[in-house]
């Protein structure tokens, strides 16, 4: 995990921007513009979007990317400071690609990893034109219709502020202030189970048979695979959440002192209203499947045969909870001498939860409004409402990091730190029959002890910078929907991170850094264990060149990673890959640039995941995995003005 940055642009320096881009071998297309300015006697503004539309890399069958931002902020420049005030609106769609079907044979620790028949892991969906809506019982009760498409659906309006003034006497203050209203939606077929019709029609008792939903043909897919669907259908009703950063600087000849105070509120407003349907495995429009009994009796409807996922104990559920965090934090920076510079800082998180949460509950319920009660219909899962649980508690913690930099001379530094912290889990540690209306009892926070020590050198043409890591990492528990199981594992790790680039010549430069980490399960059945998907290399490598009069540049990418395995029970190993992807950008014109742009150029079939822990040795094994999506070539013309 990690946390990015964004630096929006301001408009101080006057110009902008405009890019399309568009996949020549897939069905995509976007617009950026933006463009800053002076607009008076120490005041400038920005602005800039985004809009784009189609399929996505992966065959969906219908328009999964569909939507856009905009965003627009002002800045006024005193003498003695600036105020800069922002707004964004997002409405995007993005498809949310879950694991795929995928064949694996050998053995769990040398397996061969391939793509079932029928079904390209690297360019194959789950998603559908015959399952575009999922349809049932929202959470208060009432029918409910939501669209497949959607995918993953953010909606978020957000205004905000940061000030900056310097004051008398070397002290500084300054304040950054943000409200965002969140709300939207997250749909995506998930695999719950991949296997042969005999199999899956078994499930449904002795003598069952399969048929396409659409014509009622029997079932006669060449592979002979189906999927048991899980329609990951989580509703974000408020999300809404508003922070607010402010601090008092000050600097007394070499010692640095700073004090502030971060607040926050974020509500968790959900409702999980999945269900389950059978899907052929197939990257061609995968059609819905239905079931029927040895006694001729239909057992589903277009492919749903359950309004809940009953295989995982059926999660509909609804959180409505709200999370207020106030942590005073100060920090003490000292240069000792020229050449060697302290820093310390310590922070208290004091943070107050409630709200409430509901499970589910059965009913029989006309669904499709046609006078009868058909099979799954008998079943209906809802939002018991009736049944809310209340949550009420309070949880601290302090975090605490000091450090050290020492300049051997100009080009050369050495460093080190030592920090701790913690993170607080809201919904995940939630439906667990804990008490809720005491926080020293349920286990609410996971920690964090990291010890790094590191090495910059800087050369006429490049740098390398070295770090050691040595992390331990202490894991409350939280619930997995896919494993329908409780996480809780502590780790150690340590480990050497290596960054560098190098001028080689004018034209040429070499870039690339890698991972080292050995990492290990410290607590449970799994003691001993290396951490699932934590392969023990992961690198990157980016040689680019630039030619021709106008500078054209032309560069690949290497980024790869070892070995790991797919289970904390490190039976099943997940192969090591690379992925190579390439660039060429030509001047054409003043400020106009032609970008040619491929991804995964020899279609690597790279898994990243998967669900399942082991297989059956030397056999033909079909496991829930997700793997990188394969080769994408796209083209972007951009103009700077």
């Amino acid at each position: 995990g990690g946390i990015i940055n964004f630096i929006s642009k301001t408009g101080k320096t006057e110009g902008g921007s405009m890019t399309s881009s568009f996949g020549l071998d897939y069905n995509n297309f976007r617009t950026d513009i933006e463009y800053g300015s002076r607009i008076g006697n120490g005041m400038y503004f920005h602005a800039g979007g985004f809009y784009r539309t189609g399929e996505g890399v992966r065959t969906t069958g219908f328009n999964a990317n569909n939507g856009g931002q905009v965003k627009l902020n002002f800045t006024k420049e005193f003498e003695n400071g600036q105020v800069t005030v922002y707004a964004k609106f997002l409405d995007d769609r993005a498809a949310a690609y879950m694991p795929m079907p995928v064949k694996v044979t050998g053995t769990n620790s040398s397996p061969n990893w391939s793509s079932i028949s029928g079904f390209d892991a690297t360019h194959g969906a789950l998603q559908s034109p015959y399952l575009m809506h999922n349809v049932g019982l929202g959470p208060d009760g009432q029918l409910r219709r939501a669209s497949v498409a959607d995918g993953m659906h953010p909606v978020s309006k957000t205004i905000g502020a940061s000030a900056s003034f310097d004051l008398e006497k070397g002290w500084k203050v300054s304040d950054n202030i943000r409200y965002s209203a969140n709300n939207g939606g997250f749909i995506a077929p998930f695999p719950a189970q991949v296997d042969t019709a005999a199999n899956i029609a078994a499930s449904f008792g002795a003598g069952s048979t399969l048929t396409y939903a659409d014509n009622g043909a029997p079932f006669n897919t060449a592979n002979g695979l189906v999927s048991r669907i899980h329609m990951f259908d989580t509703q974000l009703n408020n999300f809404n959440n508003f922070m607010n950063d402010l601090r008092l600087t000050k600097k007394f000849d070499k010692v640095g002192i700073t004090a502030g105070w971060f607040k926050s509120t974020q509500n968790i407003s959900m409702s999980w209203l999945w269900n389950s349907y059978l899907q052929e495995v197939s990257d061609d429009n995968p059609r819905l499947i239905n079931v029927t009994d040895a006694g001729g009796n239909l057992l589903s409807e277009n492919g749903l045969y359950a309004y809940g996922t009953p295989a995982w104990g059926n999660l509909a559920r609804n959180y409505d909870t709200k999370y207020d965090v106030s942590a005073p934090y100060a920090n003490i920076t000292f240069d000792a001498t020229d050449k060697l510079s302290l820093e310390g800082g310590v922070r208290y998180d004091k943070g107050k939860v409630s709200g409430s949460f509901a499970g589910g509950t059965s009913r029989a319920f006309d669904v499709n409004n046609d006078g009868t009660i058909s099979a799954p219909e008998n079943n209906v899962f809802a939002v018991n409402t009736a049944k809310e649980q209340a949550v009420n508690y309070d949880y601290s913690y302090v975090s605490y990091s000091v450090g050290a930099n020492y300049l051997l001379n100009a080009q050369q530094s050495i460093f080190a730190r030592h920090s701790r912290g913690a993170s607080a889990k809201a919904d995940r540690i939630l439906f667990q029959n804990l008490d809720y209306f005491n926080g020293d009892k349920i286990n609410s926070l996971d920690y964090l002890t990291q010890t790094e020590v590191g090495y910059k050198q800087k050369f006429s043409k490049g740098y390398v910078y070295a770090t050691l890591f040595n992390a331990v990492t202490t894991e409350e528990g939280g619930y997995e929907a896919t494993s329908n199981s409780i996480i809780e594992n502590d780790y150690k790790s340590f480990g050497l991170e290596l960054e560098s680039s190098y001028n080689v010549m004018d034209n040429l430069n070499l870039r690339g850094g890698f991972t080292y980490t050995k990492a290990e399960i410290t607590s449970g059945a799994n003691k001993g264990n290396e951490p699932r998907r934590q392969p023990k290399m992961m690198y990157n490598f980016v040689p680019t060149y630039k030619f021709g009069q106008k500078k054209s540049t032309i560069g690949l990418s290497f980024i790869g990673q070892t070995r790991a395995y797919a289970q904390d029970s490190n039976d099943l190993v997940m192969n090591g890959f690379v992925i190579v992807n390439g660039f060429v950008e030509v001047p054409v014109a003043k400020g106009l640039s032609l970008n040619l742009v491929g991804n995964n150029l020899f279609n690597t079939l790279a898994i990243t995941e998967a669900e399942e822990g082991s297989i059956t040795n030397n056999q033909v094994n079909y496991v829930r995995a997700r793997p990188l999506p394969g080769r994408s070539i796209s083209m972007a013309l951009s103009y700077k003005f």
